[in-house]
């Protein structure tokens, strides 16, 4: 799989370059591409609910307003376990919107449908897509490219690291740093002086898995497998190993984990509020992105927490995940809103360093780690570092079936007390009709 690192060594030259490559793209932004429309046009966005995202971007379409004044933009706001239902339906019935917010992961599949335009070159003042291409880390941009062609470009690009509390640790008389866990088997240890139950209820659970979307599920299932050597797809594309040794072993010791430090049924984790857990001291520890900083900052934990790397099976052998979200637009729409609609696509990535200032999305764009907010980010290089030893997040034409099965096998295991290799041998056969077809 494509690997991508925002911590790899850049020369002063390239630094300086890209940092002024992005700074020429927000003066660009002001500027109105020979093909725009001069007459009035309204355009529609979709995107998934999360707070500090969300108001990123209605601040971005009202800054927008004022140097397009003749465009209107119109906003619909879903959930994430909802959107892609949401767009499966409005792209085939022909009601999507202009511009479209999903996980990079189905992008192969919108591209196999024939629902995406092609980025728009004059409207970014390249010539080439390879000169768009060269504004992001290697790999960055790899889920939105297709036969050398880019069709989507991404906002975030995110790892998966483990918020620790530093008032749970310290109330257990552990130290946020050095007892944080480095392996599974460590994590294990952890549960006991951090999990608390009264009675028959849990009021802190050590750690927890996610179980509020498979989408969440699949994000900590995938690295686990690959922990142990596995994979979850072929690189073709074709083959799945769901039900694998390697796989099999990931979902016992999910199982074993989270008998020992946590509470599956006791959550208010949802796709919308996916760290309401951890955010109101109902988890000591989390795995989560670093987008969700500004929302934990501004609840009741405050600054009071720790970032330490995803557990691994072996450390000498890390892996872990990075996955991220992506804008694309309609191929459907009539011309003058495509170019609209990528020309604010444009205006809202032109400043990488205010998304992760504000929303906490790491754009995969070369030189955004040497910016300020960057170098003053909590445990940005936790993240990077997580991000360094990464595999994106599968990718497939089947990627929601493939997620909903994994979900499922993970759920029968964990709630119902089925055999790991039993239930993923339930969705083995179900992916296996799916990649047949």
């Amino acid at each position: 799989m494509s690997k991508w690192n925002l911590t790899r060594t850049v020369s002063s030259l390239a630094i300086t370059a890209m940092l002024g490559l992005m700074a020429g793209e927000t003066a660009a932004a002001t500027s109105t591409p020979a093909n725009f429309p001069k007459g009035k046009v309204t355009i529609e966005i979709w995107w998934h609910e999360y707070g500090p995202f969300t108001a990123y971007v209605k601040e971005l379409i009202e800054e927008y307003k004022k140097v397009r004044p003749n465009v209107t933009i119109n906003p619909v706001v879903t959930s994430s376990g909802d959107i892609n239902q949401k767009l499966t339906v409005g792209l085939a019935t022909g009601t999507g919107p202009d511009i479209m917010d999903q996980d990079a992961s189905f992008y192969e599949l919108y591209y196999a449908k024939g629902v995406l335009e092609p980025l728009n070159l004059e409207v970014f003042g390249a010539k080439t897509y390879e000169e768009i291409i060269a504004r992001y880390t290697p790999g960055g941009i790899a889920a939105g490219t297709f036969g050398g062609q880019v069709y989507a470009l991404p906002y975030q690009g995110n790892s998966m690291s483990l918020f620790v509390s530093n008032k749970a640790f310290a109330a257990a008389g552990l130290d946020p740093v050095k007892d944080a866990p480095k392996t599974w088997d460590d994590m294990k240890a952890l549960g006991p002086k951090l999990k608390k139950v009264e009675g028959s209820r849990t009021i802190q659970k050590a750690f927890d898995f996610p179980y509020h979307s498979p989408r969440w599920e699949m994000q900590c299932f995938q690295p686990l497998v690959e922990q142990f050597g596995g994979k979850i797809l072929s690189d073709d594309g074709k083959t799945a190993y769901l039900n694998s040794p390697e796989a099999v072993k990931a979902l016992t010791l999910w199982r074993d984990v989270t008998k020992v430090t946590g509470d599956p049924k006791t959550t208010m984790n949802t796709p919308s509020n996916p760290n309401q857990d951890f955010i109101d001291g109902r988890g000591a520890m989390w795995i989560t992105g670093p987008w969700a900083t500004a929302q934990i900052q501004k609840s009741q934990v405050g600054n009071d927490f720790t970032v330490v790397s995803l557990p691994q099976v072996d450390p000498a052998k890390p892996h872990t995940i990075v996955y991220g979200w992506m804008w694309g637009v309609n191929k459907d729409k009539p011309s003058a809103k495509k170019i609209v609609a990528w020309d604010f696509i444009r205006f809202m990535l032109s400043k990488p360093d205010q998304w992760l200032a504000k929303a906490g999305f790491v754009q995969p764009v070369r030189g955004v780690n040497e910016t300020p907010v960057a170098k003053n980010f909590p445990f940005f290089d936790v993240h990077m570092k997580d991000v360094s030893t990464a595999s994106w997040y599968v990718r497939s034409q089947y990627t929601n079936e493939i997620g909903q099965a994994v979900g499922r096998a993970i759920e029968r295991t964990v709630y119902d007390g089925m055999d790991p290799k039993a239930s993923l041998d339930m969705a083995q056969g179900e992916v296996d009709k799916v990649l047949k077809k």
